[in-house]
């Protein structure tokens, strides 16, 4: 049987990558979504004036894939907590804060008459998501340099 840390610290590229292709998939829904989807001003029945146009399954299909990187970056976050080195869980909470401030703001462009400020503040988070991602993957591949010190020297 493997050790706890050892599979905590197995899942980490894993997930980390996963959250890549996901990120990659949302801008693309998201930027089609920009181009080519009018949304309508916000129902007071919470959605229920959504039904008619056309690019409402898309973007059902791009607020469950923001919640699915959102409980990622959560998975992330928790792996990262027992990696045990302070870069790789500080990687953790950027990725994390900045996928939590695009879901927030995309609520809020959807929900709040699609103000472009709520649309750069999520494409902001989305940058920094892929931004923290990709140094999470730096420092998780990362060989440590103590070790090889260590054997250089002797």
């Amino acid at each position: 049987m493997m050790p706890m840390k050892k599979m905590m610290t197995n899942g980490l590229p894993s997930m980390v990558i996963m959250l890549f292709l996901f990120l990659f998939i949302q801008f693309l829904l998201g930027m089609y979504i920009n181009l080519f989807v009018s949304i309508p001003a916000a129902s007071p029945f919470f959605m229920m004036g959504y039904g008619p146009y056309g690019g409402f399954p898309i973007v059902m299909v791009h607020m469950f894939l923001g919640i699915l990187i959102g409980l990622i970056s959560i998975g992330i976050l928790f792996l990262s907590i027992g990696f045990g080195e302070k870069k790789i869980l500080a990687s953790a909470i950027g990725l994390f804060l900045s996928v939590l401030i695009a879901g927030i703001d995309g609520l809020f462009f959807l929900f709040d008459g699609q103000n472009n400020i709520n649309s750069y503040l999520m494409a902001t988070g989305f940058i920094l998501a892929m931004l923290f991602s990709f140094i999470l993957l730096l420092f998780v591949y990362q060989p440590d340099f103590k070790m090889e010190r260590k054997t250089n020297f002797n």
